[in-house]
């Protein structure tokens, strides 16, 4: 504890005062939203052990780990003997390894995995069953306790995608959305569903029988469809364009057609009309999340 002295002249009088002002430790330094030039960054040694080094080339976190990410909203996941955990910038465990798998923070929250679950009939072309997952804190609590999941997301706007297991009918399960209290914000309906940026998500919503494809479009963080299903692929909108893939000539696309008949990926603005890659969006459609 540091003291402050004041001199202060009261009415003609003399006054000392103090005033105690916390001394702050360097270790207690918010680096949440640090730069990511100004974090360290994960390094593989010549004996194969990940550390972190500066960015003069310094391990600041000696080599230690048999894998380590990036650093997120001042954390980053390592592993160690096939349990992951998470250490914060001075290399001090913040959450302790005990995960299976985990995730990179996103709004304050990260996607852990608890077990691994069984596979049934072979890694590649097999099922597993009883896998579980839930979103831990900062502190390592649980904010959304583990369930039985097929797939999952990080939180992107306050939502994410997230495919509950079911145990007995592996791959009839569909994606929905939840909140940050672990409750459907939006019902599982979709075969398959991206991330929300500026407002809108990428989602699979039925599989074109003629073609055997996933037809994808975009939806509301009300889970209204905004954008028509009619994309062989979509990605996240960027500056009020996301990119789309047309796999095959479809008459409703031909008044869009490259100059030099290619199709494949395109580029839509949140109207669904198609626009150059390359143009930049006006102000109104800049996000304002």
């Amino acid at each position: 504890m540091r003291c402050l002295f004041v001199l202060l002249i009261v009415n003609g009088s003399l006054w000392l005062a103090v005033s105690a002002r916390a001394q702050v430790s360097p270790d207690s330094k918010d680096v949440s939203n640090a730069s990511p030039a100004d974090l360290p960054v994960p390094v593989k040694s010549s004996a194969g052990e990940w550390g972190y080094q500066d960015k003069s080339g310094t391990y600041v976190i000696p080599p230690q780990f048999d894998r380590a990410e990036q650093f997120s909203e001042g954390l980053a996941v390592v592993a160690l003997k096939r349990k992951v955990g998470y250490i914060d910038t001075t290399g001090r465990s913040a959450i302790p390894l005990k995960f299976v798998q985990a995730e990179p923070f996103s709004e304050g929250l990260a996607l852990v995995y608890t077990t691994w679950g069984m596979n049934i009939l072979g890694a590649e072309e097999g099922y597993t069953f009883f896998v579980r997952a839930g979103y831990v804190d900062r502190s390592g609590k649980f904010v959304i306790k583990p369930r039985y999941v097929e797939n999952a997301a990080s939180f992107s706007r306050g939502l994410a995608a997230f495919k509950a297991g079911t145990n007995y009918s592996y791959g009839k399960a569909k994606w929905g959305y939840l909140d940050k209290e672990g409750k459907w914000a939006i019902q599982p309906q979709f075969d398959t569903a991206g991330n929300f940026a500026e407002g809108l998500a990428p989602v699979a919503v039925f599989l074109d029988k003629k073609s055997n494809r996933e037809k994808w479009g975009y939806i509301d963080q009300a889970g209204k469809l905004q954008i028509p299903a009619q994309f062989d692929d979509a990605r996240d909108f960027k500056r009020g364009i996301a990119r789309v893939f047309l796999a095959e000539k479809d008459p409703k696309f031909e008044h869009m057609r490259h100059p030099h008949g290619q199709w494949g990926w395109r580029c839509i603005d949140k109207e669904g009309e198609f626009v150059a890659c390359a143009a930049k969006p006006a102000p109104h459609q800049e996000s304002s999340e």
